[in-house]
C-alpha cells in the first residue's frame, strides 16, 4: 500500500474537483507542486487551452529519464479533506502530465499540507499536529468512471 489522500482542488478560474492523489516523497520540487493527468486539468479548465504563465519544462524522472511536462505556476488551491477535518488551502503550481494516470503530491506540497508519513508500506499517516496522537489510513483508489 502507499499513502493516498483525498484532495479538493480549486483553480484560479473557480473550477473545483475532488481527487485521490498519491503522496510521493521522491517528487522533489522547489515550491509546492501537484502533478495531474490531463483529465483532471480539463476538469479544472486548465487544459488544453493553457492559462497565461504556462510553460513546457523538462523534468528528470526517478529512473533518470527525461520528459517534458506543462507547468503552470500558482494556479491551484489545494486542501486535504478527511472525514473529520480539512487542512488547507495551500496555493501551489500544477504540472500537467499527458501520460500520468493519477495526481502526485510533491514533497513541498506535502510539507505545506502538514502531511507526515508514519508507515508508507501500510498506508499510515497523520497531520503534523497529530504526531503521537492519531494515525490515519490511506484513501482507497477507485477506478470507477463516476469517481
Amino acid at each position: 500500500m502507499v499513502i493516498r489522500l483525498r484532495l479538493k482542488l480549486k483553480s484560479i478560474n473557480g473550477r473545483e474537483v475532488v481527487v485521490i492523489a498519491l503522496v510521493n516523497s521522491g517528487y522533489e520540487t522547489e515550491r509546492p507542486e501537484l502533478l495531474v493527468p490531463t483529465s483532471v486539468a480539463r476538469d479544472l479548465e486548465l487544459y488544453p487551452t493553457l492559462p497565461s504563465g504556462a510553460e513546457v519544462r523538462e523534468y528528470i524522472l526517478a529512473d533518470g529519464s527525461r520528459t517534458r511536462l506543462i507547468k503552470i505556476p500558482s494556479v491551484l488551491e489545494v486542501s486535504v479533506v478527511t472525514n473529520d477535518r480539512v487542512v488547507g488551502p495551500v496555493r501551489c503550481d500544477v504540472v500537467i502530465a499527458e501520460k500520468s494516470e493519477e495526481p502526485l503530491i510533491g514533497d513541498k506540497l506535502s510539507d505545506a499540507l502538514q502531511i507526515v508519513a508514519i508507515a508508507i508500506g501500510e498506508g499510515l499517516w497523520c497531520f503534523r499536529d497529530e504526531i503521537g496522537k492519531r494515525t490515519r489510513r490511506s484513501e482507497e483508489l477507485f477506478t470507477s468512471p463516476n469517481f
